[in-house]
């Protein structure tokens, strides 16, 4: 391994793990301070006891995950005395079935049923208890169970207060969550909106801009659709689930195709990998619509796609840096390395402890993993950027005069053509021919370069006289010009004044004005092919040239006289 590749991937190493210390430290330094300074809900999470078919303990500190039969299990205390009119029991469910009873009668039940349909969609729902100043002391029953008859529950925080104080306090705990979020949805947008420019241009590989947006995308709505903030918003929280669901199962269908485009390596097995994360997905929606497992039930297989998807990655990224040694894979073997660690944290979180947020680690290992594909992408995209402006430079070249600046014979064609293929027909179709008169005189005596100033100036002399169409004008090579307009009538008289007026202001002391002969002709309700332009053309042509003959003529005779 070389040195300087050796130092990148340290340096990429230690961004990763800055990034992590920061995001953490900003968390708990936001809520240590928040918590003293800001906080107006009540937490309840001591006190509770716990429930379970004939024996009952106390709980201690919420929350938790705790082991309990099939048939779940129910917290019981006293609520606090004292509550304000307007009150708010506020916790998150964690995808079980919750019931509430108070004072043996429930006040509130979910058990995830979709309406009007036979299937259950248990999501992270926000549950929220209206309560009374006559609940003050009451008992409080809470009753949870897991719907794929998992042998454990997860057990919330409870926090009570009004609704615009519950919002406040979970907005402040998912800043890092919303911020991050709209990251992601940013540059989504963003590079969506180049990839729109590139496409409309006819830019070539730009494909990994759609796919970097798709990619962000996905990342930015799985983590906001996990926000306590934003279910407490949410009108439908059913929708809020389908999109967690759905946009976890294409996150791995996405990524594939994402190194695809960066490594350009492996590019059948990268799609086999991708393919088999869009079966699972299609398998997943058929299994749930048919009413066999609920999405969480089948989350263990996702997380199982997610990971292989991962470790594949990380062994194509291996193989290539050991294979070629570059800056690219280095990097992306860092960045995979990174994303994949904090992943798997949040793998374990969600089987072994299902926190209240179980993307934390996940969002920390994107933000790592985007900043630095960025960097990577950055450097390709210079690249990209590079090849493109040259491309286009010569194209222009290809297709333009470069001492006048005008289209050239090549332009022509390719605008005949594409008049023609567009079945282009025109009311009034004028072709106008032009000679400058005298142009060997100039370069025998005053040289080539008194010759090429004579071009330019007619070039300018022609786009003056005939303003009506832009870029109509094209040199067809030496002293010959050609104006080709499509919705403008000119006889051969007019041409013929406006160019005199154009030209009569270039002067010069070594060969006096210029001179242009012309010859035109206007077709009414013409359709253009290639071979009627040119019959057009021809005509034009042969004006043009008995125009020339006079003005020899003329000129013989005054130096006769």
């Amino acid at each position: 391994m070389k040195r300087k590749h050796f130092v990148f991937i340290l340096y990429m190493a230690v961004i990763a793990v800055f990034l992590f210390v920061c995001a953490y430290a900003i968390g708990f330094l936001h809520n240590d301070t928040s918590e003293a300074q800001y906080k107006k809900t009540a937490n309840i999470n001591e006190g509770w006891r716990l429930k379970d078919e004939d024996t009952t303990d106390p709980i201690g500190n919420l929350p938790k995950v705790v082991s309990a039969a099939k048939a779940g299990g129910t917290l019981f205390r006293q609520l606090p005395e004292n509550l304000e009119r307007g009150s708010i029991l506020a916790f998150e469910n964690r995808f079980q079935d919750v019931r509430v009873n108070i004072d043996g009668k429930e006040r509130y039940s979910y058990n995830g049923l979709l309406p009007n349909v036979n299937r259950r969609l248990n999501t992270n729902f926000f549950c929220m208890i209206h309560l009374d100043a006559e609940d003050s002391g009451k008992i409080i029953e809470v009753t949870f169970r897991s719907p794929s008859n998992q042998k454990s529950i997860a057990l919330p925080i409870f926090t009570i207060g009004t609704e615009m104080e519950i919002f406040l306090e979970f907005f402040r705990l998912d800043i890092v969550t919303l911020v991050f979020s709209g990251i992601m949805i940013f540059f989504s947008v963003l590079f969506l909106a180049i990839f729109i420019r590139e496409r409309c241009s006819k830019g070539e590989n730009c494909a990994i801009l759609a796919h970097s947006a798709i990619l962000m995308a996905l990342s930015g709505i799985w983590s906001i659709a996990n926000s306590s903030a934003v279910h407490l918003c949410a009108y439908n929280d059913m929708l809020l689930s389908y999109l967690s669901f759905h946009s976890f199962m294409l996150l791995p269908v996405v990524i594939p195709i994402f190194y695809c485009d960066i490594l350009e390596v492996h590019k059948k097995f990268l799609y086999r990998l991708s393919c088999g994360a869009s079966l699972n997905f299609i398998m997943q929606n058929v299994f749930f619509f048919s009413g066999k497992f609920q999405y969480i039930e089948m989350m263990p297989i996702s997380f199982i796609v997610f990971l292989f998807t991962i470790f594949a990655l990380a062994g194509i990224s291996i193989r290539e840096f050991v294979k070629k040694d570059s800056t690219y894979t280095g990097g992306f073997l860092i960045a995979t390395a990174v994303f994949g660690g904090f992943f798997t944290l949040d793998v374990f979180r969600f089987f072994y402890y299902r926190p209240s947020d179980n993307a934390m680690f996940f969002r920390y290992g994107v933000l790592a993993f985007i900043v630095i594909v960025f960097w990577i992408f950055a450097k390709r995209m210079l690249c990209y950027v590079e090849v493109e402006v040259e491309n286009r430079v010569y194209k222009e070249l290809a297709l333009r005069d470069v001492l006048t600046h005008l289209p050239n014979r090549t332009a022509l064609e390719k605008r005949i053509k594409g008049l023609e293929e567009d079945g282009k027909v025109c009311n009034f179709f004028t072709v106008i021919l032009m000679d400058v008169n005298g142009l060997k005189p100039v370069n025998d005596k005053s040289g080539h370069g008194a010759g090429d100033r004579l071009l330019c100036e007619a070039a300018r002399s022609i786009k003056e006289a005939f303003p009506e169409e832009m870029d109509a004008w094209y040199r067809l090579g030496g002293d010959e010009f050609v104006v080709l307009m499509t919705e403008t009538e000119l006889d051969n008289e007019q041409c013929q004044q406006r160019l005199l007026m154009a030209t009569e202001k270039w002067k010069n002391e070594d060969y006096g004005p210029i001179s242009i002969s012309c010859g035109s002709k206007t077709e009414k309700n013409f359709k253009i092919t290639r071979e009627a332009v040119g019959q057009v053309m021809h005509e034009a042509d042969q004006m043009m040239y008995r125009h020339k003959i006079l003005y020899y003529q003329k000129k013989m005779n005054k130096k006769t006289v």
